[in-house]
């Protein structure tokens, strides 16, 4: 089963059949799969193995002139150059939407910690330093 990996693009193969979009698969060398990734701007996992990212991300100098084809007056395939990435149509930042219940407490929590230290310490320039404690000692009868 494949997944679209752009986070924000409508696109997705039922949609797009007969328009001309066509769908890559993600390189096999680790440098540029991480960079693919990281223009996808998706939160959650990514499964390189199925995902796909359609040719709108992509500019058309990013393809490899199909020679052949265009000789022999076939349809020309669309062929990615060995070096590109997406550049074309991508997120601005990560996609908010899916944000799950419990990473919203986690996120209101660290909020509300951080609260309470600033709390604690209310001026910048002195350093919050939490007191040791001191150790428990028995009054003695010399100081009685």
């Amino acid at each position: 089963m494949s997944a679209y990996a752009i986070a924000t693009c409508p696109n997705y193969y039922r949609k797009t059949k007969g328009k001309g979009v066509i769908y890559h698969t993600f390189p096999v060398c680790p440098n540029r799969n991480k960079i693919w990734i990281s223009k996808c701007k998706r939160q959650d996992h990514i499964n390189v193995k199925y995902a796909r990212i359609c040719s709108d991300h992509f500019r058309p100098s990013d393809y490899m002139d199909d020679m052949k084809n265009r000789l022999l007056g076939l349809n020309q395939k669309k062929i990615l150059k060995p070096d590109v990435v997406p550049s074309v149509n991508l997120p601005l930042q990560d996609n908010g939407e899916d944000i799950s219940s419990r990473s919203e407490r986690k996120r209101k929590r660290s909020i509300l910690r951080e609260a309470k230290i600033r709390l604690k310490c209310p001026s910048p320039k002195k350093a919050c330093e939490t007191p040791a404690m001191e150790p428990f000692t028995t009054p003695t009868t010399e100081n009685i």
